[in-house]
C-alpha cells in the first residue's frame, strides 16, 4: 500500500497533501467575488462584460478575480475572435458551493429568538424614547 507522494526526497503523506489542496481551493473561494463569479458560470459560457453587468462591478475587478480562478484552474477561458469566454472547469464545483449554503443556513429557532430579541429591543428604545424628560 503506497503511503505517500515523494517530493524532494521526502515521502508526504497523502492526508497532509490532500488537506493542503483543500485549504487552497477553500482559500481561492474565500473571497465573494469569486463565489459569485463561479455561480454565474453555472448556466454556461460568459464574458468580462457580461460578469460585469452581473456582478455590478469593474471590468478591471472582474478580470482580476478571473485571473485569480484561472489560475487555480477553476475556470478555462475560450477565445472566439477578440472575445474570451469563461466557463467552469467543472461545473459541479457551483453545485458543491451551493450545497454549502446548509451550513451557513441558521436554525429556525435561532431566527425565532433573533427576531423576538429584536422585537425587545425596540420597544425597550421606543418607550424610553417616549417618555418625556423630568427637569
Amino acid at each position: 500500500m503506497f503511503a505517500g507522494i515523494e517530493r524532494t526526497g521526502l515521502i508526504v503523506p497523502y492526508r497532509t497533501v490532500v488537506s493542503k489542496e483543500l485549504a487552497k481551493l477553500h482559500s481561492v473561494l474565500s473571497h465573494p467575488i469569486r463565489v459569485r463569479i463561479i455561480e454565474e458560470l453555472r448556466g454556461g459560457e460568459l464574458s468580462v462584460n457580461a460578469l460585469r453587468d452581473r456582478l455590478g462591478i469593474t471590468h478591471a475587478a472582474v478580470s482580476q478575480q478571473l485571473a485569480v480562478l484561472r489560475s487555480s484552474r477553476l475556470i478555462v477561458e475560450q477565445r472566439q475572435g477578440r472575445n474570451v469566454f469563461y466557463q467552469l472547469r467543472n461545473p459541479e464545483l457551483a453545485s458543491w458551493i451551493m450545497d454549502g449554503v446548509k451550513f451557513i443556513s441558521p436554525d429556525p429557532s435561532e431566527v425565532e429568538q433573533m427576531l423576538s430579541a429584536i422585537q425587545n429591543a425596540k420597544g425597550v428604545w421606543t418607550a424610553s424614547h417616549d417618555k418625556p424628560t423630568q427637569t
